[in-house]
């Protein structure tokens, strides 16, 4: 009883102060402040919030719908190279430059047996596959991502089966990956084909296992020991390694925090970060429809971040580690219509079409406001990832003509194009408009203030560079903003561009591919006071040089 008492009395407390942070307080705690009139955005480029590490922008892949198959991989498709990866989709990725991506889930990761998807291919099981109900062939598996992972450049970030799997399945995939020769795991590498060891850096222990919905689901501290126990056992074979803990699935959990601190309890000193995920979505349930709350979601985002960075902090203070967990938000997205019926299960066919979101305008301008939050908090959040990347929830589409790019993709490419790694310690003041406490998490939802304009600067110190990414939640009127320069003052725009629309609920189509899409801005006049107008509902992004 006395154990009972202390946790909700922990997450009583845990909450008043994420309340805090929420309830009007947050607008100073973020670098905001109420005005009247134009915004005015205070940039003293000499102070530094962050250091972002560029897998904040990465992405992920599940074997799930036609994410792998369809999307990646699809060898009878005419766009198909020799290894039967689809060109035009490894192109585009190479092209967008995404740092880093997880995989092979999700869901599906806590009943994979990863030996099935290794070897020759005319020996590999067909199955099905229990998390989607649907038909797994195998024919693509770890080496066949981490080949594609080389082809478009980008860094993987592999999940590990803790929930049917065991530390040591677990860490024999580690081996099988990372080391050079000599051993059995490593050897059958070789017999594969792969001579060389792949080197993978980062590795989740297990995906959602809070989740009453996870294959293997178990208890918090169950959970905790067993990422424990493989962490020790893989940090023998990769001292290096960088291991990411399950945290709560969603902030909606009812043991949200709790989890988190009694797996932390049980591993903080053997891993490295603990994830977080989130999905959102404009319904009846969540805002009422309505947009204005919608676009300010990615403040609940920003909540979720302090909080469970609290837990983190808390739980390092227990146990008088000097060790400061990172976080991995290694989920998030928009995903609110294809959650139920034939939209999430297989019925036991071959890549069939699942969670297969259409985007429009408005998701555009909260992913773009996600993108905001996440650079803010770059000091905590070393890793995060648009879930998914190709058909499944995702930014692109393809089908058998070509691929669609969905508005998504423009804010997340801004970032991947435009982000830089110094995130500058901004003040802005703006005006702000009332939003009923509905939407928000009860423990941190009375009605708040949400400011119009939404603003955060990226610089590279290295060449001058500076990039400001604006979200103008005003859905009526276009916003003027002052931009006040310290420090280094732009002596150029070299480009500026604007995602925006009359028609929120506009999406893009293989008919109509460009309906929305970026389009020119007019560019402010570059000095140390500098006049930029934001149109009225958009997501706008200006690319300077300074002095």
């Amino acid at each position: 009883m006395r154990e009972l008492s202390h946790r909700r009395t922990f997450l009583s407390q845990l909450c008043s102060s994420g309340a805090a942070l929420a309830a009007g307080s947050w607008l100073s705690s973020i670098g905001y402040a109420q005005t009247r009139g134009p915004a005015k955005v205070f940039i003293e480029t000499t102070r530094v919030r962050a250091e972002m590490d560029r897998r904040l922008l990465g992405s992920f892949i599940e074997h799930l719908g036609r994410a792998i198959y369809g999307g990646l991989y699809d060898p009878d498709s005419p766009f198909a190279d020799e290894q039967g990866f689809r060109r035009d989709v490894s192109d585009l990725i190479k092209q967008m430059r995404v740092p880093i991506i997880r995989y092979p889930g999700g869901n599906f990761v806590s009943g994979y047996n990863w030996l099935d998807g290794v070897g020759p291919k005319d020996e590999r099981p067909t199955v099905l596959e229990r998390a989607w109900n649907s038909l797994e062939t195998n024919q693509f598996g770890t080496n066949e991502f981490l080949t594609w992972c080389r082809l478009v450049g980008t860094e993987p970030l592999l999940a590990l089966n803790l929930g049917t799997g065991t530390p040591e399945t677990a860490v024999a995939l580690v081996e099988y990956c990372n080391l050079g020769g000599g051993t059995k795991w490593s050897d059958l590498r070789r017999k594969h084909g792969y001579r060389d060891p792949w080197g993978v850096k980062f590795w989740c222990l297990g995906n959602e296992m809070d989740g009453p919905w996870q294959i293997g689901h178990m208890p918090a501290r169950e959970y905790g020991r067993k990422a424990r126990d493989a962490a020790q056992q893989i940090r023998v074979l990769v001292p290096d390694a960088k291991l990411i803990a399950c945290g709560s699935s969603n902030a909606s959990m009812p043991t949200y925090l709790e989890w988190d601190r009694e797996v932390l309890e049980e591993c903080y000193d053997q891993v490295d970060a603990i994830s977080l995920h989130a999905y959102y979505g404009n319904t009846p349930a969540t805002t009422g429809n309505d947009t204005s709350r919608y676009l300010a979601l990615n403040l609940d985002m920003e909540r979720q971040i302090h909080q469970i960075a609290a837990v983190c902090d808390y739980v390092g203070g227990l146990m008088r580690s000097r060790k400061r967990l990172w976080l991995s938000f290694d989920e998030w997205n928009v995903w609110y219509r294809a959650r139920s019926g034939d939209d999430v299960n297989g019925r036991g066919r071959f890549a069939p079409p699942l969670l297969e979101e259409p985007y429009n305008l408005e998701d555009a301008l909260l992913v773009g406001g996600f993108l905001n939050t996440l650079m803010r908090e770059s000091a905590r959040v070393r890793i995060a990832c648009l879930a998914q990347l190709v058909n499944v929830i995702a930014p692109i589409m393809t089908n058998e003509s070509g691929l669609l790019k969905q508005t998504i993709y423009y804010p997340y490419v801004w970032a991947l194009q435009y982000a830089y790694p110094q995130v500058l310690d901004i003040l802005v003041e703006s005006e702000t408009y009332p939003i009923q406490g509905r939407g928000f998490r009860p423990e941190s939802a009375p009605n708040e203030e949400v400011p119009y304009v939404d603003a955060v600067v990226t610089m590279d110190a290295s060449t001058g560079r500076v990039s400001v990414f604006v979200l103008n939640r005003d859905l009526g009127q276009e916003r003027e903003l002052e931009l006040n320069w310290d420090g280094l003052t732009p002596t150029q725009v070299l480009h500026c561009e604007t995602l925006t629309g009359e028609d929120l609920k506009a999406v893009n189509t293989f008919e109509e591919p460009e309906r929305v899409a970026p389009r020119p801005w007019e560019s402010p006049a570059p000095g140390p006071t500098m006049y930029l107008k934001v149109p009225a509902r958009s997501y706008t992004v200006v690319h300077l040089a300074t002095t």
